[in-house]
């Protein structure tokens, strides 16, 4: 496979990978290494972040299918899963995905083993950063009007008779649980 550009500051990109080996020995693998360990191995970047890096069977999305998945999931547009539907949706086995956060922003080139095969890279949706500031009065800090002071508690005879029964009742509590 060639090498796999990751360009400085990527965000909300997910690069999906087929993971071309026999779903038995995937899943021993998992069984005895963490995911995270085994998404460097495959991936040949023994310092990666890989900490949220997905490593599944893609008989886990039955019903569902892969591009269901990423859209449904990770809000990929339809436009973007639309050239490679049949594809994602064909996949048997393993399949890697893997996140932009797993460079924090760095350059770097990836040059993954053998045993994966990159299907795709897809863009998740994210929301606008257009937003119309609220330019209202009532909206300024300290604009408002306080309602009325907060109640005072009852202080006297009363609140002290609560609390000797309260000691009273620990006292008694104490006593049946040493004799019990």
């Amino acid at each position: 496979m060639s090498d796999v550009i990751i360009k400085a500051n990527e965000r909300s990109k997910i690069r999906v990978f087929a993971v071309n080996l026999p779903p038995g020995e995937v899943a021993d693998t998992l069984k005895t290494q963490p995911k995270p360990d085994v998404a460097r191995q495959l991936l040949n970047s023994p310092h990666l972040n890989t900490s949220s890096t997905e490593i599944f069977p893609v008989s886990d999305l039955t019903g569902v299918g892969l591009s269901g998945y990423l859209g449904e999931g990770y809000a990929v547009g339809d436009e973007q899963l639309a050239a490679d539907r049949g594809k994602l949706d064909g996949l048997d086995g393993y399949v890697l995905l893997l996140f932009s956060d797993s460079f924090a922003g760095a350059e770097t080139t990836l040059t993954p083993s053998p045993e994966l095969t990159l299907i795709g890279t897809y863009t998740e949706a994210r929301p606008s950063d257009d937003v119309t500031p609220i330019t209202a009065d009532s909206a300024k800090p300290y604009s408002g009007v306080a309602a009325s002071d907060p109640p005072v508690p009852p202080r006297g005879p009363a609140g002290s008779a609560m609390v000797i029964l309260g000691l009273i009742g620990l006292v008694a509590l104490a006593v049946w649980w040493l004799l019990a």
